[in-house]
């Protein structure tokens, strides 16, 4: 997907620069983004990848805090909790990617 695929406004929009979550825990952020494929990371257009995965990290965390709690505790996820944020976040790139046609 390239930057001309987009309409005129949304063109706009990419160019001022998208909104992106702060994130309070990068090393939670990064243990939850490790659990989405890599492959599905890599096909979200570049100029749009860092609003998608702190926006999502961000709706985790008000979501979930729960979970959230869990990956800021030092070392691994638990299992449990680890299966339950994989669940959660690809269920929300899946529903992204297939509203923005990204396959």
């Amino acid at each position: 997907m390239e930057l001309q695929d987009f309409t005129e406004k949304e063109q706009k929009q990419i160019r001022a620069g998208l909104s992106t979550a702060e994130i309070s825990d990068k090393e939670a952020a990064d243990k939850i983004l490790a659990l989405v494929p890599e492959e599905w990371i890599k096909k979200i257009p570049f100029f749009v990848r860092n609003h998608a995965t702190t926006k999502t990290i961000e709706k985790i965390a008000n979501q979930y805090p729960e979970l959230y709690a869990a990956a800021k505790q030092e070392g691994e996820l638990p299992e449990k909790e680890r299966e339950e944020l994989r669940g959660i976040i690809t269920g929300i790139f899946k529903e992204r990617m297939e509203k923005h046609k990204i396959k």
